[in-house]
């Protein structure tokens, strides 16, 4: 007689109900890098889906390493969904051995880009603290950045507190340009440039329709005989009140409300759709003004896999994504941590190394990058 066949056995409940979660968060993730195509002015919602990419990543990472103890074959679901955005993939995480430390600068040939959301000079939270302003300021000194670009400056015009005056004297250089959003007889803030190259050009780019202090300021620089320029931008903020901080820590601790969720949706609805619009603005202002190498710098606000980073480091490299080890976080406030400051360069350039230093003493981390003229 013959011997009846076995029949294969199928995946059970629990993996057939895995699996249907699976295609459901692998679909998002696909869903999440319309993000950097699709202009929140004509369709917000996949702005919100791009924002989720870090989340939607880890989740399909673990069905990933569930499948390849439960059933191998079925890793392709999430391989697959993780594969197609591996643009997004190595823009988010550094798979590299850091090798980018606090240390002088290689070789003369070597420009130092620096920028840094310094909060005006004080820590996260009301009030100012000497400490935190000492030791950002002791930062500076020993990385030695050829170019600092500054969000969020702030100085007394004199005094202990005169940021200005000490800048100068760090750097062991006059040249530098500060685009005032306020500024009177005692203190001023805005965005500045800081340099120990020549400054030859400067200017800035009004955003409509914003609150002072998102704006971006350029200028340009002469390098071994060579000139190029930079762009210090600060892309729309989200503008947080205390209370959505408040709201924000409440939903970590799964306790949430309708108003408030509305609210804080709303507000970053606004800035997804702003920095949109910011972001074309400046690639306008490059393709018409611009003619020589050049830099985009700073605190976009914004994720990689967002349009406002895509539309701005079309044609680019990326820092991070070049010489970026483990998660790109530059981010440490109260809102989930992600990356949202850059450093990009034309392709004059290449790409020496990158460091964000992780120091909580502003909301922002500095970021630091060496470059060289190809």
């Amino acid at each position: 007689m013959r011997k009846k066949r076995r029949k294969k056995k199928g995946i059970g409940f629990i993996s057939k109900t895995a699996l249907a979660l699976n295609v459901l968060f692998a679909l998002l993730l696909l869903l999440s890098y319309l993000a950097s195509f699709v202009n929140p002015s004509s369709f917000w919602p996949a702005a919100f889906i791009g924002l989720a990419y870090p989340f939607l990543l880890l989740i399909n990472t673990l069905f990933l390493i569930y499948w390849l103890f439960r059933k191998p074959v079925l890793m392709l679901v999430p391989a697959l969904s993780i594969l197609i955005g591996w643009k997004f993939l190595f823009s988010t995480v550094g798979f590299r051995e850091s090798t980018a430390i606090e240390v002088p600068k290689s070789s003369e040939d070597i420009i130092r880009i620096m920028t840094w959301n310094v909060h005006g000079f004080k820590p996260f939270n009301p009030g100012n603290d000497r400490a935190v302003k000492d030791q950002m300021l002791d930062i500076i000194r020993k990385e030695q950045p050829d170019i600092l670009c500054i969000q969020e400056y702030y100085s007394k015009r004199r005094g202990e507190n005169n940021i200005k005056k000490a800048l100068i004297e760090i750097l062991n250089s006059k040249h530098y340009y500060i685009h005032e959003d306020f500024g009177n007889q005692w203190e001023v803030q805005g965005m500045v440039f800081f340099s120990k190259l020549p400054i030859t050009d400067s200017g800035a780019i009004a955003f409509p329709n914003t609150i002072r202090g998102n704006e971006a300021i350029f200028a340009d620089f002469v390098f071994n005989k060579k000139k190029f320029r930079v762009y210090n931008i600060h892309l729309q903020s989200i503008r947080f009140q205390p209370e959505d901080y408040e709201y924000i820590k409440n939903v970590k601790e799964i306790n949430t409300n309708v108003e408030s969720s509305k609210r804080i949706g709303g507000r970053l609805k606004r800035a997804f759709i702003k920095r949109s619009e910011q972001a074309l603005l400046i690639r306008d202002h490059i393709t018409k003004t611009c003619k020589s190498p050049y830099i985009i710098a700073g605190d976009f606000n914004d994720t990689p896999t967002s349009y406002a980073v895509n539309t701005l480091s079309k044609g680019m490299y990326n820092s991070f994504r070049k010489k970026g080890s483990g998660f790109g976080i530059t981010y440490n406030g109260d809102f989930p941590n992600f990356q949202i400051d850059y450093i990009l360069a034309s392709k004059d350039f290449t790409i020496k190394s990158y460091l964000a230093v992780q120091k909580k003493l502003s909301d922002h981390y500095p970021v630091i990058s060496d470059l060289e003229f190809n």
